[in-house]
């Protein structure tokens, strides 16, 4: 949250003192911006498995290789391959959230297969992040789609609110700090349930031997 305030106030400021250099630097602080989303994705893969040590480890290198593959096979050829920069670079945008909606999603059927007492800290990092990526999917299409004078008069508006709503979403869940507990992520109760949080303790044991050789 910190970063998106200062990152917004910088390019305000960028905007307002040489805008012919806004573009540009535009662009680069997109750049970082995805790193740091994806910074995002890590941070909710290591809640999710914050109970068992090994798997933690292999759900955030599950990850950030499956966010690197998407990238290298998907994202990238949006710009090597195309010729004309500026709908390239809107494919580009449109393929990395795309990518990350991917990862979320994996994360999310994760979490409940497993059964994850994900908190009101993690749940709302996730609803956040959820609303963003998909409303910016439908924004980044729609300038793909549409003229850019009608999206000009209309759709920009896409962006800056689902950005400001993911903020707000975060702000009351990340107000006030509730730790998972620390015995169980995983819902000890009877049934399918039980067998689930068994299975898992029992791989995150193995795994952990694994890890130690």
């Amino acid at each position: 949250m910190i970063y998106a305030l200062c990152g917004s106030t910088i390019m305000y400021l960028v905007y307002g003192f040489d805008r012919r250099a806004y573009p540009s630097i535009y662009w680069f602080y997109y750049l970082i911006s995805i790193l740091v989303e994806f910074s995002v994705l890590v941070e909710i893969s290591d809640h999710i498995f914050q109970s068992f040590p090994a798997v933690r480890q292999l759900g955030r290198a599950l990850t950030i290789v499956i966010s690197g593959v998407l990238a290298l096979l998907y994202v990238l050829p949006a710009i090597v391959w195309s010729q004309d920069r500026q709908p390239a670079l809107l494919d580009f945008a449109l393929r990395a959230s795309v990518t990350k909606i991917v990862v979320l999603v994996a994360l999310l059927m994760a979490s409940r297969q497993f059964r994850s007492k994900l908190g009101k800290n993690v749940a709302g990092l996730m609803l956040g992040f959820s609303i963003y990526m998909g409303v910016n999917v439908v924004n980044l299409a729609a300038a793909k789609a549409f003229d850019p004078a009608v999206y000009g008069q209309v759709l920009w508006i896409l962006t800056p609110a689902s950005y400001g709503l993911c903020l707000l979403v975060w702000t009351f869940a990340l107000w006030d700090f509730v730790p998972a507990t620390n015995r169980s992520i995983v819902s000890p109760v009877a049934g399918s349930d039980s067998d689930v949080a068994l299975k898992l303790a029992h791989f995150n044991h193995e795994l952990s031997k694994l890890i130690d050789k």
